[in-house]
């Protein structure tokens, strides 16, 4: 999991429990990965796929891209974990103190407006001993960690941190909330997990998450009049890509997996552009 640097607390004797034993995280900043690096086996699965191939002689790629565990972490790390990934709907966030989890990977996140009105992003982990702080999605004035007490602001400062009189060379400015930088297109709200700086343009988002896609989507494909209502999960028991070749095979298994809703449709005109 990518857990920001912690507090680590000593627990040799029940008098070390009762006051934890406290040290500076270093480095202040983690990357977001958390993956490992990845070996010669997933490298191979790579280099054995040519994109090269003209499409009318291509095959799928090899099986290993759907059943190798390094191969997924590599994916993890080189496409989801890198750039910006849309993470929710600004429905969710639309009052100040809303918030709402989700997790990519094995990043936890928390995505919530403050009390002023700004958007803002988190690892959704206690400094101390990266408890997680917030589930599912609400309203909440504060973050309290269910472990230890531990208090922060939505704006990611260190509120309060119990028994800690005591500790030297102590500062709660120093042990915020790990940001996540995040940012808003049309009704999306879209987060980066590799990306520490501070400043966001919003055309400089559209242009490195849609890239030539942009123009065509807000033109014809995003109806901001639309209304988040409510958020649902499935567990679906495959490879993500899976489910993708499933949704982006042009029409081919929709007679047959659902012939009352082909029966609606004009196959013949439906199109996929890559």
């Amino acid at each position: 999991m990518a857990i920001p640097q912690s507090l680590a607390p000593s627990s040799s004797s029940a008098a070390r429990e009762a006051r934890p034993m406290l040290r500076r995280a270093s480095p202040s900043r983690v990357a977001a990965t958390g993956a490992g690096a990845t070996g010669e086996p997933a490298r191979r699965l790579v280099a054995a796929f040519d994109p090269a191939i003209p499409l009318a002689s291509a095959v799928t790629p090899p099986s290993g891209w759907y059943t190798d565990p390094e191969f997924l972490r590599l994916e993890l790390d080189r496409v989801f974990l890198r750039g910006w990934q849309a993470v929710g709907h600004i429905g969710q966030v639309k009052n100040p103190n809303d918030f709402f989890t989700g997790r990519l990977g094995n990043v936890e996140f928390v995505i919530c407006l403050d009390a002023n009105g700004k958007l803002r992003a988190f690892h959704n982990v206690c400094r101390h001993h990266a408890s997680l702080l917030a589930c599912g999605s609400g309203q909440k004035t504060c973050f309290q960690c269910p472990y230890h007490g531990w208090t922060y602001g939505l704006d990611g400062n260190l509120l309060k941190a119990t028994r800690i009189s005591g500790i030297k060379n102590f500062n709660k400015n120093d042990f915020g909330l790990v940001p996540i930088k995040v940012a808003i297109w049309g009704p999306f709200v879209l987060a980066r997990f590799d990306d520490f700086s501070e400043d966001t343009v919003d055309d400089v988002v559209e242009d490195e998450w849609l890239g030539s896609a942009s123009e065509l989507l807000s033109r014809n494909g995003i109806d901001t009049s639309l209304h988040h209502l409510c958020r649902r999960e499935y567990i679906i028991q495959c490879n993500w890509k899976v489910f993708c070749d499933n949704y982006l095979d042009g029409g081919y298994h929709v007679p047959y997996a659902h012939g009352a809703l082909a029966s609606g449709l004009q196959l013949q005109s439906y199109e996929t552009l890559v």
